[in-house]
């Protein structure tokens, strides 16, 4: 179900401060008021305080005891599979980043504009976010692809252009936690009217699913130049259906390397369950496990330096819980590999 207006808005809430961002079952549905009142309550305002007054170490952990919820819509689990109502017509915004002049800049500028319903200061000062009630609805089968190939427009009707570059495109992924903390320079608008503007769509690429190009022979480590990756391919992928899933998980796991080193020091552990979305779905390759296990535990560790360091701040157990602690779920695109080879198998026994 769609829900078009400010008044259909829903959204998942998530708290539970033991596991923080690793919690994936939503507490409640909650509406924009609902979220306002969480917003304004003592002990968002207690939590948020304590954050401000923390020494680095113990920021990660009080920011775990902050609750969350899903902008995108109501989820019975999160991940993108679950989502039971989509809220077509909000942007959400995440601009990181900051100094606190340019976050105050940011936020006064944003709750000036037509459309914005939320426009917040993060506890600490330096970001800013934003939700928007959009004069469009966008498809939730291209919500990322559309929103993060829309951010210069996004910035530009939003008067704040000159801050494009620190607009966060990894909120605009649709199960994304958006984590709320009090600040006083806050605005909300429960009656703002659409934007004025519109966001193009843009289709959803098609997921690579073309057996990767190899340097050597199959059953064989290939040595690549440094800085590229060591990728071991199985002798016995034999058929096309095990190679189209080799492909898939190849690349997914390749974007997740990527991302891992792309992340600043305060990115990295909070980020590290972003594995047991892969670990999950290798019941349907559980011949690969090892592999991609290996590859993304070397990834956890290179985000730290070293392995010594990566056990020092609890990362590898991080980690080793996120995989052991993983349970199978339903993926729609090797599902689809499946379904496609079964298909054109029949047809050639039928021929």
């Amino acid at each position: 179900m769609n829900n078009y207006t400010i008044k259909d808005w829903e959204f998942s809430l998530f708290f539970n401060t033991d596991k923080g961002l690793f919690n994936c079952n939503p507490l409640q549905t909650i509406s924009l008021k609902r979220l306002i009142e969480i917003y304004n309550s003592p002990y968002l305002k207690e939590k948020s305080k304590e954050l401000i007054e923390a020494s680095k170490p113990r920021q990660q952990i009080i920011k775990a005891q902050l609750p969350y919820f899903t902008y995108s819509g109501v989820y019975s689990y999160r991940n993108n599979e679950s989502i039971l109502s989509y809220n077509s017509s909000l942007l959400p915004l995440d601009i990181d980043g900051l100094s606190i002049e340019e976050a105050i800049k940011v936020q006064k500028t944003l709750s000036q504009q037509q459309g914005v319903v939320m426009s917040i200061i993060s506890p600490r000062g330096m970001g800013v976010k934003a939700l928007i009630y959009l004069g469009c609805d966008i498809e939730v089968s291209n919500h990322y692809q559309t929103l993060e190939g829309n951010i210069e427009n996004i910035a530009i009707h939003l008067n704040i252009e000159e801050f494009t570059h620190k607009i966060d495109a990894g909120q605009f992924k649709l199960c994304q936690p958006f984590f709320i903390g009090f600040n006083t320079k806050h605005f909300f608008n429960e009656n703002a009217i659409p934007t004025d503007w519109i966001i193009k769509n843009i289709p959803k690429k098609e997921v690579d699913l073309t057996p990767p190009k190899l340097r050597g022979a199959i059953g064989t480590k290939l040595i690549y130049a440094p800085g590229e990756r060591k990728v071991i391919i199985p002798s016995r992928m034999r058929n096309l259906e095990q190679r189209r899933i080799y492909a898939y998980f190849n690349n997914v796991v390749s974007n997740l390397e990527d991302l891992f080193s792309s992340y600043s020091e305060g990115e990295r552990h909070s980020n590290i369950w972003r594995v047991g979305g892969i670990a999950s779905s290798l019941f349907y390759a559980t011949h690969l496990k090892n592999e991609f296990k290996d590859r993304l535990f070397s990834a956890v560790v290179r985000m730290y330096g070293s392995e010594k360091e990566a056990k020092r701040v609890r990362a590898i157990k991080t980690f080793e819980d996120i995989w052991g602690n993983a349970q199978p779920k339903y993926n729609k695109i090797i599902e689809q590999i499946i379904n496609e080879c079964s298909i054109n198998l029949n047809h050639l026994n039928n021929d």
